[in-house]
């Protein structure tokens, strides 16, 4: 078994025992619409968990909504840029994005939520360019024989940021919405009570 895959297993065994649900959207043998949905579902648990919401549980989910779906930028701006980030190195990223976001909630910073949030997300890349061109480089350059050895060894997935923009594809979405609706019609049916 690859080192790659021994090392997913293991970090999905710790997040269990942590009473963490696995990132499991970091997979890349999932189906595309299920790893969507995936990482759909890990951003807003990250959003909900690091950063202060109001107390109204509507405003709060559809708040949480606006930022996971601005957080699809900063991923599509790593990828415009050729960094093909996916998995962990990906997920450091947009989880300091929202360090930085808690960070200043808690110092007292932030007197209007959504514009701090948008000038966070969209000047994270141009602000730690050099630190994430650096990253990408290394990550590619640095040990070509053991991605050579992952290459062969894992069947090959799209990576997440690009699938992020095959969203905008009509095909991708209707895959999801399918899904959804498929989900959403399971839940209903566990839902109704059995009438014998």
């Amino acid at each position: 078994m690859s080192g790659v895959f021994e090392g997913y297993l293991q970090t999905r065994a710790d997040h269990r025992q942590e009473g963490r649900p696995a990132d499991d959207w970091m997979l890349t043998v999932l189906a595309p619409e299920e790893r969507l949905l995936k990482f759909d579902a890990w951003g807003r648990r990250e959003l909900a968990a690091r950063l202060q919401w109001p107390t109204d549980q509507r405003r709060r989910a559809k708040l949480i909504e606006q930022c996971r779906v601005k957080l699809e930028k900063l991923v599509l701006d790593l990828w415009r840029r050729g960094w093909m980030l996916d998995g962990k190195r990906l997920a450091n990223h947009l989880l300091a994005a929202l360090d930085d976001i808690a960070t200043a909630q808690t110092a007292g910073r932030v007197k209007d939520f959504w514009p701090f949030f948008c000038r966070v997300v969209d000047g994270y890349v141009g602000i730690n360019a050099e630190e994430i061109q650096a990253e990408a480089r290394a990550m590619a350059g640095a040990k070509p024989m053991r991605s050579i050895i992952e290459t062969l060894t894992l069947p090959k997935g799209s990576p997440l940021p690009e699938l992020v923009a095959q969203r905008r594809d009509e095909t991708l979405r209707e895959k999801i919405a399918r899904r959804r609706k498929t989900e959403a019609s399971k839940a209903a049916d566990a839902a109704q009570m059995p009438l014998f």
